[in-house]
C-alpha cells in the first residue's frame, strides 16, 4: 500500500474516532466509475460521514477496522469488483448495507449480487434527492 494511503486511512480513522456517534459513515468504492465529487458532497451535506477508496486491500483493511453503515459500489461493465467486495463483507460477518450505482442498465450477474446482499440497485441518470432519500431509507435512518 503507497504512503500517501496509509496516511489518509490513518487520518480517517482519527477523524472517524472523533466523529463516533454523531454520524453514519458510508464508504464509496469505486473501480472504474466515479458517481463524482456531487454525490459525495450530497452524502456529507445529508449528515453522513464519506471515504472513497478504490484497492481491495484498502477497502478490506477499513472494514476490517472501522465501523462502515454502508457501502456505495460504483460498477461499470463488469460485477467482479463488487462481487469481491460482498463476498468480503459476507466473510467477515459484517452487518453493512450496500447499495449497487450503476451507469450501465443491463449488467450481467445482478441477481447473483443481489443474492449476495446487495440492498438497492440505482442507475444512472438519477435525481440526487432520490439518492440521499434512498440511502436514508436502506439505511433506516
Amino acid at each position: 500500500m503507497s504512503e500517501v494511503w496509509r496516511v489518509l486511512i490513518r487520518l480517517f480513522r482519527q477523524r472517524q474516532d472523533y466523529k463516533i456517534g454523531t454520524k453514519l459513515t458510508i464508504l464509496i468504492a469505486q473501480k472504474y466509475y466515479d458517481p463524482g465529487q456531487g454525490f459525495r458532497e450530497l452524502l456529507e451535506k445529508s449528515g453522513y460521514h464519506t471515504v472513497s477508496l478504490s484497492s481491495h486491500s484498502e477497502i478490506f483493511e477499513l472494514l476490517a477496522q472501522k465501523r462502515v453503515d454502508m457501502v456505495i459500489v460504483g460498477v461499470t461493465t463488469t460485477i467482479e469488483y463488487c462481487e469481491s467486495i460482498m463476498r468480503q463483507i459476507k466473510k467477515m460477518s459484517l452487518r453493512t448495507c450496500v447499495i449497487v450505482v450503476s451507469s450501465l442498465q443491463d449488467i450481467r450477474g445482478k441477481e447473483k449480487l443481489i443474492e449476495l446482499g446487495v440492498q438497492e440497485w440505482v442507475y444512472q441518470p438519477f435525481n440526487m434527492e432520490y439518492i440521499k432519500r434512498r440511502v436514508k431509507e436502506v439505511l433506516n435512518v
